[in-house]
């Protein structure tokens, strides 16, 4: 599934209109975007695994993995659950509740399939950008 012109456009935004890698300015028409964690090694289209890039970096990248790929992709999906990207999806749980909950996460538990996130208490699988599954750790506070 190829990433939709408004996860396009609000990725572009995110990354401040430039390039993610070498802070070049670029005009929309003009983008490309590069996945953190590559198709090819269990990357997905969540526009938390989505950059903005030049041409020329991107293709410099290839399909290589950076450092501290954790870190940028966990920060990228907390903004987008900030931002109200990140929606449940059959879930018995409203999405006001859900991103309370989901602003909790510290940590990528696993990539599969799907992004597994991960607070002190619950785990969560991600998947299009949609919450599908909630596991409860317990030690609620």
């Amino acid at each position: 599934m190829k990433p939709r012109n408004r996860d396009k456009l609000y990725i572009y935004n995110r990354d401040n209109k430039e390039c993610f890698f070498c802070g070049k300015k670029l005009k929309f028409k003009q983008i490309t975007l590069d996945h953190l964690l590559p198709l090819s090694k269990g990357g997905t289209n969540d526009i938390f695994n989505l950059v903005t890039s030049c041409k020329k970096c991107n293709k410099i990248k290839g399909n290589s993995i950076l450092k501290g790929i954790d870190k940028i992709i966990l920060e990228l999906f907390m903004q987008a659950v900030k931002d109200n990207k990140i929606i449940g999806k059959g879930l018995n749980i409203d999405n006001n509740t859900l991103k309370e909950q989901l602003l909790e996460i510290d940590r990528i538990e696993d990539i599969t399939d799907k992004f597994i996130f991960q607070s002190d208490n619950m785990r969560f699988y991600v998947k299009n950008n949609k919450v599908v599954k909630v596991v409860y750790l317990g030690g609620l506070k």
